[in-house]
C-alpha cells in the first residue's frame, strides 16, 4: 500500500489512517470524533482508502497482549 501524502511542518496536522471504503471513514471519524478532511486513494485492493482527519497523527493501541 502506497504511503499517503504528508502536510510538511508548515502545513495543518493530519491525522491519516486506511479503510475498506469512504464510507468507513465516515463512521471511523464518528467513532473517534474526528473531523474528515478528505479520503485518497491508497492503491491497495483491500484498504482502498486514506481517510484524513483534522488534527495530530493517532494510532490504535494494540491491546491484544496487555495483562
Amino acid at each position: 500500500m502506497a504511503e499517503p501524502k504528508r502536510g510538511t511542518d508548515d502545513k495543518p496536522q493530519e491525522n491519516f489512517h486506511a479503510a475498506v471504503s469512504r464510507k468507513d471513514c465516515r463512521r471511523m471519524g464518528k467513532r473517534n470524533n474526528w473531523d474528515l478532511k478528505r479520503t485518497e486513494s491508497s492503491g491497495d485492493p483491500i484498504l482502498k482508502v486514506w481517510c484524513v482527519f483534522k488534527g495530530p497523527q493517532t494510532t490504535f493501541e494494540d491491546q491484544t497482549y496487555d495483562n
